[in-house]
């Protein structure tokens, strides 16, 4: 997995939102260049490769409208600039690392290359950064990290245009989101064979 392929899944995803009104393209920051992306993870204490970095260097994060509603990236996906993501990433692990100094730890601990990629509902999407990929997860504390679903970013992408694809998720007339659970199906969804 290279850089260019998240940026083209990426672009690709953004471009379906533009066709349907969605709020979210209006708001999305401009990319950070690869030089300031590595120094703000480097200000932050990360060493991340491009792969990982390549969201924020495609956009970096949506900017936030006084006084309007919350644009997210996908439904409740709150897609936070690099530096932001990188800070809760930390709190994340500062906050495991306590629970495991206590010793009330009941859960696998947050580790040091996990990068909070969006905030979404309770469980963030989390890109591991040891591993080529990037791999994405929802990092859900109650469960073992080999438990949960993982991906690549342009795989996740993917799905999300399955969920466009069944009208599990739509763009309402407003441009946000709308969610009806009832198009989600008990046979799985044919995928869609490629990634943008």
């Amino acid at each position: 997995m290279t850089a260019q392929e998240v940026h083209d899944a990426l672009h690709g995803w953004a471009a379906r939102l533009v066709s349907l009104g969605a709020v979210v393209v209006t708001r999305l920051r401009p990319g950070l260049t690869l030089a300031e992306a590595l120094s703000v993870a480097d200000r932050r204490g990360y060493d991340l490769s491009e792969e990982v970095l390549a969201l924020w260097t495609w956009r970096d994060g949506v900017g936030a409208r006084p006084g309007r509603a919350a644009a997210h990236l996908a439904p409740g996906q709150d897609f936070a600039p690099l530096d932001e993501s990188l800070r809760r990433s930390r709190e994340y692990l500062e906050a495991s690392a306590a629970e495991a100094r206590a010793g009330t730890l009941t859960s696998s601990p947050w580790q040091p290359h996990w990068v909070v990629a969006v905030h979404g509902h309770v469980l963030p999407l989390v890109l591991d950064g040891s591993l080529p990929g990037p791999d994405s997860f929802r990092h859900d504390p109650s469960c073992e990290p080999l438990v949960v679903a993982h991906s690549t970013l342009p795989q996740r992408i993917a799905r999300w245009h399955d969920m466009l694809d069944t009208g599990t998720w739509r763009i309402a007339p407003d441009g946000t989101w709308d969610v009806d659970l009832t198009h989600l199906t008990e046979a799985p969804h044919a995928a869609r064979t490629e990634v943008t």
